[in-house]
């Protein structure tokens, strides 16, 4: 299952956590991951181009971005991103979780 959980602060996006794989196909061929993938490294390469966002790590079956100084950019860009994933995650909710945490 793909884990993903995102942090709210004063109406901030402050985290994002990725985690995972869905367990849909074999790895490769696993459609869902692939979208998964695609929705966050392009989430990814538009917070690193068009903010300060500079805290991102992506590891094996793990990305996590963490805003240190949020603006209306990174709120809009996380917040797209967010909604994209939840629209995969609405056709295939045996394999996507998503969670938002309130600080």
């Amino acid at each position: 299952m793909i884990d993903i959980r995102y942090t709210q602060h004063d109406n901030h996006i402050t985290s994002l956590e990725i985690s995972g794989h869905a367990g849909f196909a074999e790895s490769g061929k696993d459609l869902i991951c692939a979208a998964v993938s695609g929705i966050t490294f392009g989430l990814l390469n538009a917070l690193d181009e068009l903010t300060d966002v500079n805290n991102m790590t992506v590891g094996d079956n793990l990305i996590q971005v963490k805003v240190d100084n949020p603006t209306a950019e990174s709120d809009l860009l996380l917040s797209a991103g967010i909604i994209q994933l939840k629209t995969v995650q609405q056709q295939n909710q045996r394999f996507i979780k998503i969670k938002k945490m309130e600080v």
